[in-house]
């Protein structure tokens, strides 16, 4: 009977090297022969482009006077938690189920942090009761304002989340969950990225016992 695969997620604000740092931890684990999927939330699923179509303002809400405005953040909530389902029963368990390792970036605590500011943590847990716990979940701290320069580095359009104030009250919201949450590994990603690549995949072996550094 194949062993079932680990499932470790990456959290951190936009900028903070979340997809760096996940397909570096996935080059790793597959130099040391394990079988690894690397994906990311939103998906590419059918509920994962529709919230990226939000994100990048290409997609609003029509009130009854027929103006636009900016889709609810319990709707996003329970957007995330929808895509978060389809990709979960779609790709990521029967994966995990025939024994790849699945590294996602971004699950729950994004929600937490994005939309728990503004929608309390009750009913976004609620919307998310049937997700999968990760095997292990790590954390890029990176303070907002250093995260927004990075952001704004790569030239794209910032998106709904990408401005100071609302940075700033998801870097407090994830600093909240992750103070309270022992499954969660807080890692400094303000160091240079090849020395929180190694961080991260010395945090992948203490804690599930996996990739041993070196």
């Amino acid at each position: 009977m194949t062993a079932p695969g680990r499932f470790i997620v990456f959290e951190g604000l936009d900028g903070a090297g979340t997809t760096t740092q996940s397909q570096l931890l996935a080059d790793a684990l597959r130099g040391k022969g394990r079988t690894v999927h690397l994906a990311h939330q939103p998906s590419g699923g059918c509920v994962g482009l529709l919230i990226r179509q939000i994100l990048a303002g290409r997609t609003a809400t029509q009130k009854a006077d027929g103006k636009l405005d900016v889709v609810d953040e319990r709707v996003m909530a329970l957007l995330f938690a929808a895509d978060r389902l389809d990709h979960l029963t779609s790709q990521i368990e029967p994966r995990l189920a025939r024994g790849e390792d699945v590294i996602l970036d971004r699950y729950v605590l994004s929600s937490l942090a994005y939309q728990g500011a503004t929608v309390s943590h009750e009913f976004i847990q609620a919307a998310n009761r049937y997700a999968r716990k990760p095997d292990l979940t790590l954390f890029l701290y990176v303070p907002a304002p250093v995260a927004l320069e990075r952001v704004r580095k790569r030239g794209a359009k910032l998106e709904r989340y990408e401005t100071p104030g609302q940075m700033q009250q998801i870097e407090r919201e994830y600093s909240r969950l992750v103070g309270t949450l022992a499954s969660v590994v807080p890692i400094d990603g303000t160091r240079p990225i090849a020395e929180v690549a190694a961080l991260c995949l010395a945090a992948v072996h203490e804690q599930l016992g996996i990739a041993a550094a070196g």
